[in-house]
């Protein structure tokens, strides 16, 4: 019975997403928004189309070939006999845990790494937006399985260490030591992790550090972390975020940002991040994701008395990890669910974020920055709301824009 319902929320799971997929691709040749009807000539306008299709087939391969995958690994036992192997290697159950988990890892990894470099080296590079060279991409991948490593290990560690210790209240524990690592990341995180990735450095003197000064002064807003980051070395696409509060908070611009934009459109793009802060979205995103983690932990340490769980996917011991797994896939409605609410909010804040930029600083550079970005990234115009509900942190450039009018 309760492998049915695993392999029932697997399918039902990767249904969903096809169809989803599915209408967003076939929304992307549709009428234009009269507020964008003018962004791109009919060759970009095919153009951005076509980039549409191409990135469609390789997320619904990869898609279909992880849920059949998954399928298998529930129905033949798969996962039970990683299990059995990770007890042949130690007695240890901490360490068979981190055995257990960093092995589905790197199988998940193996999966996904021809449609990454696919899609790098061959889709991004056909339509002129891949700076990546293979070298970058290789130590990009070592990087980041070595952070993984120093970042997970130990954590994953404490919390079956916790489970030990204190049984199903193990998740009190476990949810605080996430909670402080989520506030440190959340203060640190992009000065820590990201200069291992990319190289950030302090916006220059000049006519645009001017110019963000004196608005930054407007606002009553210290800016003494504004770093411009090189986002060239992989991509065009522009962007800027971000990261921290209090002392610790920090603007990044993207280089291909500063390189596309005019002053006055990277001020009001910067205006849009201090909005943010201003009106306390990060902290609001922060907190509400910190309580559906202890939601999340809370459960989890309810369902861990079940030894039904281990029995469902073969494995002989009931374990830490094994249960797990089998809580986090009978969770996937539930965080289905949760992406919308969290998805939508997302998009609120975004509209609020707009606003504050065209009531502080002007309406007009706003909005041909976002043109500029959309254009430059041939984005796809005409999303399918659904699409949008499930998927979109951000609103579609049509609705941004109709909105600042």
């Amino acid at each position: 019975m309760l492998m049915t319902a695993l392999v029932v929320i697997v399918v039902a799971g990767f249904v969903l997403e096809s169809i989803l997929d599915y209408l967003n691709d076939a929304n992307s040749d549709a009428p234009l928004d009269p507020a964008i009807k003018d962004l791109y000539d009919q060759s970009e306008r095919q153009r951005s189309i076509a980039y549409a299709h191409e990135r469609y087939r390789v997320s619904f391969f990869s898609a279909t070939l992880s849920s059949v995958v998954m399928v298998l690994a529930l129905t033949q036992g798969w996962f039970g006999s990683v299990d059995s192997w990770s007890r042949g290697l130690t007695s240890n159950s901490i360490l068979i845990s981190l055995i257990f988990v960093g092995a589905l890892s790197i199988i998940s990894w193996l999966l996904g790494l021809p449609f990454s470099i696919y899609s790098t080296f061959v889709i991004e590079e056909r339509y002129g937006f891949n700076k990546t060279t293979p070298l970058t991409f290789i130590q990009d991948t070592i990087k980041g399985a070595v952070v993984s490593l120093v970042i997970a290990t130990p954590l994953l560690a404490a919390v079956v260490w916790f489970y030990q210790r204190f049984g199903s209240g193990f998740w009190i524990y476990a949810w605080a030591l996430v909670a402080l690592f989520s506030v440190f990341m959340f203060m640190f995180g992009t000065s820590v992790i990201l200069p291992l990735f990319n190289k950030l450095t302090p916006l220059e003197d000049g006519e645009l550090k001017k110019a963000i000064l004196k608005y930054c002064d407007s606002q009553g807003y210290k800016v003494s972390r504004l770093f411009v980051m090189d986002g060239s070395r992989r991509s065009t696409k522009a962007n800027a975020f971000f990261s921290g509060m209090g002392k610790s908070k920090m603007i990044v611009l993207f280089d291909t940002l500063i390189e596309k934009l005019t002053v006055e459109e990277v001020v009001a793009v910067l205006a849009h991040e201090i909005g943010h802060y201003k009106l306390k979205h990060t902290k609001q995103m922060f907190i509400a994701s910190t309580l559906q983690t202890a939601a999340i932990f809370a459960l989890l340490g309810w369902s861990l008395q079940f030894d039904s769980f281990a029995q469902a996917l073969g494995a002989e011991n009931s374990s830490f990890h094994i249960s797990a797994l089998v809580f986090f896939i009978l969770l996937t409605p539930a965080n289905i669910l949760l992406g919308l609410l969290n998805n939508s909010l997302s998009r609120k804040n975004e509209f609020g974020a707009d606003a504050f930029s065209k009531k502080t600083y002007k309406v007009a550079p706003m909005k041909s920055a976002l043109r500029k970005i959309s254009s430059a990234s041939l984005s796809n115009l005409t999303p399918h709301p659904a699409y949008v509900a499930f998927n979109y942190t951000h609103p579609p450039l049509a609705s941004r824009l109709r909105a600042m009018d």
